[in-house]
């Protein structure tokens, strides 16, 4: 299950990519494009063989985890201002990108560069699993799930408003797909307290936050769509801002 999610995550956002292709060379929604890009090709190195591969190219000492780090940072910063704006949430757009958001976000940066440098990466290895155990490891690791799990639970009351308002079915089935995707990433942030014995859970916790995620966001552009043909726009989402982030 663990081996096949990750290739079905990369071609489910592949193919909503490629969807957003079209109207982004029309200059059409690019954000939301990119925001689709930067996740497929985040999924694409969190995969062994394009990880591995890469990884050699940049000299085996797992750079390509550090680059994955920063996509995400940058993904769901984009993510993350564009969702607060679309379902209204003006404290989560502070939250996301007022001073304390950005301190938050220049934190996290400056100190997964730091402990980078000062783990041993030697040996390419997926999620590094494979690097002996230390305590900056640890650290490394813990500081890559913080970004997404402060922007998510930023987003949460905002989206919940949504799932259990009056709006569209559909829209409030991708939203709460989307908030899904959001809640898994919050609790990815209790890692350390799985033992050894359930270490697949990680995984399957990850990609099906990112799987989430990408539906749930696919999802919501579809209802605006839908909502604008048949009734106008959407209720209780802003369209302008929801396109550009979500749809």
């Amino acid at each position: 299950m663990t081996g096949v999610l990750p290739w079905a995550t990369l071609i489910v956002c592949l193919a909503i990519t490629m969807i957003r292709l079209p109207g982004a060379l029309r200059g059409h929604n690019r954000s939301l494009f990119w925001i689709f890009a930067l996740i497929t090709f985040a999924i694409l190195l969190s995969i062994e063989g394009p990880y591995l591969t890469i990884d050699a190219l940049l000299g085996g000492i797992n750079l390509t985890n550090l680059l994955l780090r920063f996509i995400l940072y940058a993904t769901f910063l984009l993510v993350g201002v564009k969702a607060a704006k679309g379902f209204g949430s003006p404290n989560g757009v502070r939250a996301i990108r007022g001073p304390i958001g950005l301190a938050v976000l220049a934190v996290v940066a400056g100190l997964t560069v730091f402990f980078f440098l000062l783990t041993d990466t030697r040996g390419s290895s997926v999620g590094l699993t494979g690097l002996p155990f230390s305590h900056s490891l640890e650290a490394y690791a813990a500081l890559g799930r913080l970004y997404p799990g402060y922007v998510s639970a930023c987003l949460l009351p905002g989206i919940w408003r949504t799932v259990v308002g009056h709006g569209p079915l559909l829209l409030r089935v991708a939203s709460a797909l989307f908030m899904l995707g959001l809640v898994l990433l919050v609790i990815s942030q209790t890692f350390p307290l799985i033992p050894p014995a359930l270490a697949w859970l990680r995984p399957l916790i990850n990609y099906s936050a990112a799987l989430s995620i990408a539906l749930g966001l696919g999802g919501i552009g579809l209802s605006k769509v839908v909502s604008r043909r048949q009734n106008g726009p959407v209720p209780g989402v802003r369209t302008d801002r929801v396109r550009g982030k979500a749809s």
